[in-house]
């Protein structure tokens, strides 16, 4: 049976691709409208225009220029248009992930396999940053974007399959994908994930603002630590649990966080919010007049974007805490007996990690 607050979702979910296509719908029409106007007012941009129409077998080379506007619904996002924000590559993302998400959920229902959760409900991301990484008019703050994206993406997913190979199944999930319900519940969530979570990016790809050089800087120098922290992390616990079996990991970053590869999700995704930060701010339009309230009004995209670190620190805690997983029940039946876990789980931060010792573990990790 399938639960009403899933239902819910779903609903939310169609309603939002809805959303999507009328807003694209409505800018093909501004755009077709901008241009017309623009036509009639600068011949010189009337020329550069007609390069661009598709004359086919005995018509002339005026077609109109709608006929045009109706062909950039491509696969591939178009950033050269005359709008400053255009949500087709949301919708675009958007669609990635349902339909990356729908056939993880059928997958599971066919086979109740492991092997592929990670695989598709992580690369889905990369998926979804592709037709920004291959657009012919791509500013270079989206292109970074993307390329961040992927990079993560392709990286985690890639090493969360390997070890879905050599485990076989995830004892956290084994209730939950144990039926019907449960396992569209955790699709379900895996789709709500992708978008959230990528909204940083996602909403970045619908401005075309170059954005801030001193934002690009430094949301990369803050994504490149995090991308750092999560990878030593992984790598240091696969490896210590290689060779120590049956122990739990204390070693390098996991001597200084229970979670150290929750901070780095946090802390790249951070980074990829301060890099579109920026241009997600619409300038020029006022709305009920200057001050506060229009500062606020442009700045809403900001607004949104922040969801994507909220939202994940709220899903990190509850995963830290067992009030999502039963993560932390599985944890206490191997090593509740050890003196040892019981001083870590007490004095080691769950997530976010002294400054200074998180620098010098990244800089010279200890060994076990």
């Amino acid at each position: 049976m399938i639960r009403n607050s899933h239902l819910v979702f779903l609903l939310f979910f169609c309603t939002s691709v809805w959303t999507n296509c009328e807003a694209f719908t409505f800018q093909q029409r501004s755009r077709h409208n901008l241009s017309s106007i623009a036509m009639r007012r600068n011949p010189s941009h009337r020329s550069r225009t007609n390069l661009n129409r598709f004359p086919r077998g005995g018509q002339s080379d005026t077609a109109s220029p709608q006929l045009v506007s109706g062909l950039k619904f491509t696969l591939v996002p178009d950033f050269g248009g005359t709008s400053t924000f255009d949500n087709l590559p949301f919708l675009q993302s958007t669609l990635v992930f349902a339909g990356a998400n729908v056939l993880g959920f059928i997958i599971s229902l066919l086979t109740g396999s492991h092997l592929h959760l990670d695989l598709l409900g992580t690369g889905a991301f990369a998926l979804a940053s592709l037709p920004s990484l291959f657009s012919e008019h791509c500013p270079t703050r989206i292109f970074v974007s993307s390329a961040a994206v992927f990079t993560w993406s392709a990286k985690l997913a890639s090493f969360l399959f390997f070890r879905a190979l050599k485990l076989k199944t995830d004892g956290r999930l084994q209730d939950t994908l144990s039926t019907v319900s449960g396992t569209f519940g955790f699709w379900l969530i895996s789709f709500m994930w992708g978008i959230i979570c990528s909204l940083p990016h996602t909403l970045g790809t619908t401005s075309a603002e170059p954005g801030s050089s001193l934002a690009l800087t430094l949301g990369g120098i803050v994504y490149l630590l995090g991308l750092a922290t999560e990878s030593m992390a992984d790598y240091q616990k696969w490896v210590f649990k290689q060779n120590h079996p049956g122990k739990f990991c204390d070693i390098g970053l996991w001597s200084i966080s229970q979670h150290p590869n929750f901070f780095g999700n946090l802390l790249l995704w951070s980074g990829i919010l301060i890099m579109n930060s920026d241009s997600l701010i619409e300038r020029g339009v006022s709305k009920g007049g200057e001050g506060i309230l229009s500062s606020l009004w442009s700045s809403r995209r900001v607004f949104v974007a922040f969801l994507s670190p909220l939202f994940m620190w709220a899903l990190f805690s509850g995963q830290a805490s067992g009030n999502l997983t039963n993560a932390v029940e599985l944890a206490q039946q191997k090593y509740g007996k050890d003196p040892k876990f019981r001083e870590y789980l007490e004095t080691v931060p769950k997530i976010i990690p002294n400054v200074l010792s998180w620098l010098k573990q990244l800089i010279f990790p200890t060994k076990s």
